[in-house]
């Protein structure tokens, strides 16, 4: 074959594949000006009937509704006038006859109103607001009359006032109601004419692509060299498929209608540990399917995914799917099954897979962290909602009894410690933010430890004694200073405190210490308690945020604070404890606080 003449051969294709594609191009032109040229004025023949009935349904009654307005404010008025002028009651009648009659016009304006400009809506808002203030000025009048305190000298004049106010805006919803259906006509006009000279394009359109038609068959003969390019397209597309089908990270087997493996793609050799030629003729089920995810045999006859081979039906795999590799080894697996078909031919099936081991492990520890959200929330929420509940209860007592000062005094004490229990909370909740984003900031000064301790203590000391508990301070043998916040370090013995007497049994023991033995250069501040202890397994766990929430109630942050203070002040946390005899947290401090540049 001339190399040469091979290099040329696209280009007729490509020369005689333009004109095939323009004569498409004009066959869908010919359908196109034929259908426009019906739909298109029917489409205008839509919008001038929707304009005429807006017109006719809306604007034009609201246009009557308003007249009608217009003439009951002149009825009222004029009743009015003869009311004051002879102060006869019998002209309240008719003037509230009217007032009945106004009230339904309103009602239609209002809806009517609603589908046209926001102008009209407003002045219909505004008449509707200036005629209810007329209407309590005469109900006055008329009521002032009737309690025989007579007519006030200046009540016609202030009648006159509203009543000329009415007629403006009445006169002003007019104009505007008028405006709308003056130009609603003339859209009406406009959509006339578009449709004429539309129509009379579509016309020419028509005429010109009946001209197309004869050139279209006569292109007809370039559709054998269209399809020849084509084909030649689809033998590149293959390559591509192929190429993609080598490149996926999915696993793709072909299977036939025997449900016999057919092929196998790279990923998938790695997936299943077979490779190509090992896969072939190899049973579907008999390699992949063999076994259910309990480990059960699965029947041959009751294979769903052999039934939607056969039938030519896609199918998707169900939660806890597996797959089972050389050897016999399973590994968690999403699948889907589709029929595979050349032409109008069912030739067999495609079967997609990809391991998602890792995907279900991420899913997992999602799942464990919603539901530690959820137990957080849960937790959080009860905390606020109890004080929240306790400050709703105290301020209604104050609204609704007769309480003396006393007693006030007490509601509005336990408002105020409420509030700062959740003040408390917030704070707290705060803080364990700024300490997981390395925030929390200590500002240190040279402190003696041992005022600390006893102030820490003094806010204990009477929750400790309604549970018989012995809260102590074990003073040092001499002074003990260091550089430390004394509101961060209060702030944790606090915490500590708190969890010592809440979980120590009554008649329990709790203890505050510090000491700087055996190291001088660090600090030992400690609180010990008599309580039930810890398992040396949930040390650790204990100052994971909201780790003790779950178990005991409450939000769960004190320990996540305590560590972020020793930690702050370049210090750490030490905990010793005995299940069943009781626990001791030691905050290890350097006694010259964070260096410099740091807290």
């Amino acid at each position: 074959m001339d190399p040469v003449a091979s290099a040329r051969e696209p280009a007729p294709a490509d020369r005689t594949g333009a004109p095939s594609a323009r004569g498409l191009w004009a066959l869908c032109f010919v359908v196109f000006s034929l259908v426009a040229l019906v739909a298109v004025p029917a489409w205008y023949q839509r919008r001038v009937d929707a304009v005429q009935s807006r017109i006719a349904d809306v604007l034009e009654p609201a246009a009557r509704l308003s007249s009608n307005l217009r003439l009951l404010k002149a009825r009222q008025f004029a009743r009015m006038e003869g009311f004051l002028a002879s102060g006869d009651r019998a002209f309240r009648d008719p003037y509230n006859a009217a007032i009945a009659e106004e009230d339904s016009v309103l009602a239609g304006l209002r809806i009517l109103a609603a589908e046209l400009d926001v102008e009209v809506f407003e002045l219909v808002a505004r008449l509707t607001a200036a005629s209810f203030d007329w209407r309590f000025l005469n109900q006055r009048i008329f009521q002032e009359q009737m309690g025989g305190g007579g007519i006030a000298p200046d009540a016609r004049a202030q009648v006159l006032a509203g009543y000329e106010d009415l007629q403006r805006v009445t006169e002003q919803l007019d104009r505007a109601i008028l405006a709308e259906v003056d130009e609603g006509r003339r859209e009406v006009a406009n959509v006339e004419r578009d449709r004429r000279n539309l129509t009379l394009a579509l016309a020419l359109a028509a005429l010109f692509s009946t001209l197309l038609v004869g050139r279209v068959a006569w292109r007809y003969r370039e559709l054998t060299i269209e399809r020849e390019r084509r084909r030649r397209d689809a033998v590149r597309a293959r390559r591509e498929i192929d190429a993609l089908l080598e490149a996926t990270g999915d696993g793709v087997l072909g299977v036939d209608l025997d449900g016999r493996c057919i092929s196998l793609n790279r990923a998938g050799v790695q997936l299943l540990g077979y490779t190509e030629s090992e896969i072939v003729d190899r049973d579907l089920h008999d390699t992949l399917f063999h076994t259910l995810p309990g480990g059960e045999p699965s029947p041959r006859e009751a294979s769903h995914v052999l039934a939607a081979i056969e039938r030519g039906e896609p199918l998707e795999s169900e939660d806890g799917a597996v797959l089972w590799r050389r050897k016999r080894v399973c590994f968690p697996a999403r699948w889907s099954l589709r029929p595979m078909i050349d032409g109008t031919e069912l030739r067999g099936a495609v079967l997609t897979f990809t391991d998602i081991t890792e995907i279900q492990e991420k899913e997992e520890a999602l799942h464990r962290a919603i539901r530690q959200r959820e137990d957080v929330v849960s937790i959080v929420s009860h905390d606020l909602r109890n004080p929240l509940g306790v400050a709703m209860a105290a301020a209604d007592l104050l609204l609704d009894l007769p309480l003396d000062d006393e007693q006030r005094q007490r509601q509005a004490e336990i408002i105020r410690r409420s509030g700062k229990r959740m003040q408390r909370l917030i704070e707290d909740l705060l803080d364990v933010a700024r300490i997981e984003a390395g925030a929390l900031v200590v500002r240190p000064s040279r402190e003696e430890l041992a005022p600390i301790l006893d102030e820490a203590a003094d806010l204990y000391a009477e929750q400790a004694g309604a549970r018989s508990i012995d809260l102590s301070v074990d003073p040092p043998s001499n002074g003990v200073e260091a550089r430390v916040d004394r509101d961060r370090i209060m702030q944790a013995l606090a915490n500590l405190l708190d969890n010592a007497v809440r979980l120590t049994p009554e008649g329990g023991r709790v203890t505050l210490s510090v000491r700087s033995e055996p190291d001088p250069d660090v600090v030992l501040v400690s609180v010990a308690d008599t309580g039930p202890g810890i398992d040396p397994d949930e040390v650790e766990r204990l100052f994971g945020r909201f780790e003790q929430g779950r178990d005991s109630g409450t939000a769960g942050l004190g320990l996540t604070i305590v560590r972020g203070v020793a930690q702050a002040h370049a210090g750490e946390v030490v905990v010793r404890s005995t299940p069943g005899e009781g626990s001791t947290f030691t905050l290890r401090i350097p006694r010259e606080g964070p260096p410099l540049g740091e807290g």
